[in-house]
């Protein structure tokens, strides 16, 4: 491991059902060497269960390590480069710091952070389906939740502009969210006792039949479920479309300037 220290602070959560791609394997080395941690696992074919024993393991970690401040769902059919997940995880902190608390500027500001930290939106890069030029997401609806714009700061200290992010929800092939987000996420969850019955993990998400917006009975996939809790809980997901990470499919695919937001 070199001096790049970049990524310290980042714990990445890659559950596999049989191992990564070759390109996934070879950007996790290079997220480890920029100063992130993983949670890696592989080998359960139940993927909702899956994700719930790895957030399990996450949320040990990060209740013992508090340098760790930030986690990254990445699936292992994905490309991440170290620097657009760094610009990722100090988006992310950032949409926390802008977050407007119920009570307004009266809160203290220490008790402010803490819960802005916890409040933090979900924030996903830009991907794209497999062999279909669209990003993997779709804009929330019921309710229709507008973009969120923000002002960001430039890497000379000063204001940029502003960019806009669409409110999704989405899977969670490259989703970041602050540590105690997702520390809120699972305490929220239920608890599933492990088959030996000597330890629990969090129930963060789940996979089954469900009815659509037309009242269609169809699939929930566990991705797609765990974004649609965090808007039920009032966090909410957005998508960065300047984001971009590499979906493997029969070549490794990235977003273009072409790419649709089928939002």
């Amino acid at each position: 491991m070199g001096n790049d220290k970049r990524l310290a602070g980042l714990l990445v959560l890659c559950p596999t059902r049989e191992g990564l791609e070759f390109q996934t394997e070879v950007s996790i080395d290079q997220l480890e060497d920029a100063g992130a941690r993983k949670v890696r696992s592989s080998g359960n074919s139940d993927v909702a269960m899956h994700r719930c024993q790895a957030a399990g393991a996450a949320e040990a970690q990060l209740k013992a390590d508090s340098t760790l401040n930030t986690i990254m769902w990445l699936d292992g059919d994905m490309v991440a480069l170290v620097e657009v997940v760094h610009s990722m995880m100090q988006l992310v902190h950032h949409l926390a710091r802008q977050r407007p608390h119920p009570e307004g500027d009266a809160v203290d500001p220490i008790e402010l952070e803490v819960w802005r930290e916890k409040n933090a939106p979900a924030l996903s890069g830009a991907y794209v389906k497999r062999n279909h030029p669209e990003f993997f997401a779709l804009a929330k609806a019921n309710p229709p939740i507008p973009p969120l714009t923000i002002g960001v700061i430039g890497r000379n200290g000063k204001p940029a502009g502003k960019v806009s992010l669409p409110a999704i929800v989405s899977g969670m092939g490259c989703l970041f969210q602050t540590a105690q987000a997702f520390l809120e996420h699972c305490q929220e969850a239920s608890r599933i006792t492990s088959y030996d019955g000597e330890s629990t993990f969090p129930a963060i998400t789940a996979s089954g039949p469900g009815k659509n917006v037309n009242d269609e009975v169809t699939w929930g996939s566990e991705d797609w479920t765990y974004t649609s809790w965090e808007w039920q809980a009032g966090r909410g997901v957005y998508l960065s479309q300047e984001h971009r990470f590499g979906h493997i499919c029969k070549s490794v695919q990235w977003p273009t300037d072409a790419t649709k937001f089928p939002g």
